[in-house]
């Protein structure tokens, strides 16, 4: 477990960095995921488009809110595509399954982000890297847990 506390999105950049590296030395046999917590505003949706910006992406990547999930298609990467879900308008875990998420996890050189996914925790994988991201005064703390 590491824990960062961070000021400036050039310190997010660094973590972003360091996620992507931990992510890219697991096997790609199937699909790599990372679940985001943390309240409302506690920077998921901003990681989120950093580690974007780090894989290349030069489209703007906003939360899926309303869509749930969005991919971004990667080039010279070791993950070939980048989905974006956002579950915290999801009722059940169900509606994951409905949207085919059994196979997308079971996909290799995927990398999933998942904001708010506590909502669907029944449905993560066992190698799911966790972040939890906190509010603490002026300062974002994120820990990173895998392994």
């Amino acid at each position: 477990m590491e824990t960062f506390r961070l000021t400036t999105l050039e310190e997010l950049a660094e973590v972003a960095t360091k996620v992507l590296a931990v992510a890219g030395a697991l096997p790609q046999t199937a699909a790599v995921v990372l679940a985001l917590k943390g309240d409302l505003g506690s920077g998921k949706t901003t990681f989120t488009q950093t580690l974007a910006r780090a894989l290349g992406v030069t489209e703007p990547v906003t939360s899926p809110t309303f869509v749930i999930m969005k991919g971004y298609e990667l080039e010279g990467q070791i993950f070939d595509t980048l989905i974006h879900i956002d579950a915290y308008r999801l009722e059940t875990s169900v509606e994951m399954t409905v949207l085919g998420f059994a196979n997308l996890i079971a996909t290799p050189r995927i990398l999933i982000v998942i904001e708010w996914a506590e909502k669907i925790s029944d449905l993560l994988p066992e190698q799911t890297i966790n972040l939890t991201f906190n509010i603490e005064g002026d300062e974002r703390v994120i820990t990173l847990n895998y392994g």
